[in-house]
């Protein structure tokens, strides 16, 4: 999706160079002998040392997230070279490039169920069929356990297509939010399944808009109600993700995945508050401030989005176009036009981050997903589902260089 370096303070769009110093070390404890004068002198000066190592230590233990992320320069509009020479597993979080082997193989299962000529992509500058795509995943699959030892077999054993002009990079995460089962007091919002008429119609467009969900309740009292939420806001970002966790007041937790949507055009709400002159940004971190300052404007801003999304109740995180589980910071969602499903792709974005600002994330993702906000040129990284994952979806709008990699 979680390490970390020191701060970094260059702009993101600077070039740097591969030359980096060692790192300062940290002087070890001194150690002195000294001559005691008799035994009890050292009977009590034992203790005191054992005391002093125990001290020692345990402040060691509490040191280590200073730092815990691979070091690395900003990302820039840099070459596959540089790109490559400070690409790490643990970017990703990951221990190995061998760890990547559960998401490559379902992006391999995926295309391997398409015929090989069948086009997967045309567009000026791309072209790929899924024999294309099915042979790069499986070349990439054989170099697995060689890439720690020679991460140069990148530039070696593919073909790196560089989208122009860069991507706009975004990110989205299961959100955790508190629910009830009933319609209890402080939990207001209705999450609802998919009405039957919805599953089986075959036109879109048709159905109520979410002001007219919202406002005149025409799915209230027909057992729709999956659960209800304790905050309004929080239904619409859960709406946004895609899927989440509700978490309900005796303490278990439930999956709920897209099921269905209403068929109306979304209108993102980062853009109808930054048209109405409410906010400069406008991702989601900005958007939640505005609306704790702002209850009484919710459901005005909220209701200018027409589109609505169902759900269902699930027993695993986040599903993919592709039908299975998205895995952090592999998983990325792509436009089906720009960036076909089952590609493999080399990305790079300065992400937020709490303790320094902005930290580089280079990367090696799988086009595992779509979206209705994800058109052209974007790429909406999934970032999982702790704590730094909220962080990062709801503050990442940068731009940073990608390429589809394609087997030699």
């Amino acid at each position: 999706m979680h390490g970390r370096t020191p701060a970094l303070n260059a702009p993101p769009q600077a070039r740097f160079s591969k030359n980096n110093g060692p790192a300062d070390a940290l002087p070890g404890p001194k150690r002195q002998n000294r001559n005691k004068r008799n035994g009890l002198a050292q009977f009590f000066a034992l203790p005191a040392l054992l005391s002093l190592c125990l001290c020692f230590f345990a402040c060691a233990k509490k040191t280590p997230d200073e730092d815990i992320r691979p070091p690395g320069p900003p990302v820039a509009f840099e070459g596959p070279d540089f790109f490559v020479s400070n690409l790490a597993p643990g970017n990703q979080n990951l221990k190995s490039w061998m760890d990547i082997a559960p998401t490559l193989r379902k992006s391999l299962l995926h295309v391997k169920g398409k015929a090989d000529d069948a086009v997967a992509i045309r567009r000026p500058g791309l072209t790929l069929t899924y024999g294309d795509l099915a042979r790069t995943l499986t070349r990439l699959q054989e170099l697995l356990p060689l890439l720690d030892a020679n991460p140069q077999l990148f530039l070696l054993h593919f073909r790196w297509i560089e989208l122009n002009g860069g991507i706009d990079y975004s990110g989205y995460y299961e959100p955790t939010v508190r629910a009830s089962r009933t319609h209890a007091a402080g939990y207001p919002q209705a999450i609802y399944f998919c009405p039957p008429e919805l599953k089986n119609r075959r036109r879109r467009g048709i159905f109520y808009s979410r002001r007219t969900i919202e406002e005149k309740q025409v799915l209230a009292d027909r057992g729709l109600e999956l659960a209800w939420v304790a905050d309004p806001v929080d239904s619409f970002f859960l709406e946004i993700q895609g899927s989440g966790r509700l978490l309900f007041e005796d303490g278990t937790q439930s999956h709920v995945n897209y099921d269905c949507q209403n068929g109306h055009k979304y209108k993102s709400s980062g853009k109808i508050m930054r048209e109405k002159g409410l906010l400069e940004r406008g991702d989601i971190y900005e958007q939640r401030e505005w609306f704790k300052k702002n209850p009484d404007r919710v459901r005005e801003i909220l209701n200018d989005n027409p589109s609505y999304v169902f759900f269902r109740l699930g027993d695993r995180g986040p599903i993919g176009a592709m039908g299975h589980e998205v895995d952090a910071w592999l998983s990325i969602a792509t436009s089906r036009d720009h960036i076909p499903l089952g590609a493999v792709v080399a990305y790079g974005v300065n992400v937020p981050d709490q303790r320094h600002g902005r930290v580089p994330l280079r990367g090696i993702g799988f086009a595992q997903d779509v979206g209705g906000a994800i058109k052209g040129n974007r790429i909406d990284i999934f970032c999982g589902s702790d704590e730094r994952a909220g962080y990062v979806a709801s503050h990442l709008d940068a731009k940073g260089p990608a390429w589809v990699l394609t087997a030699n």
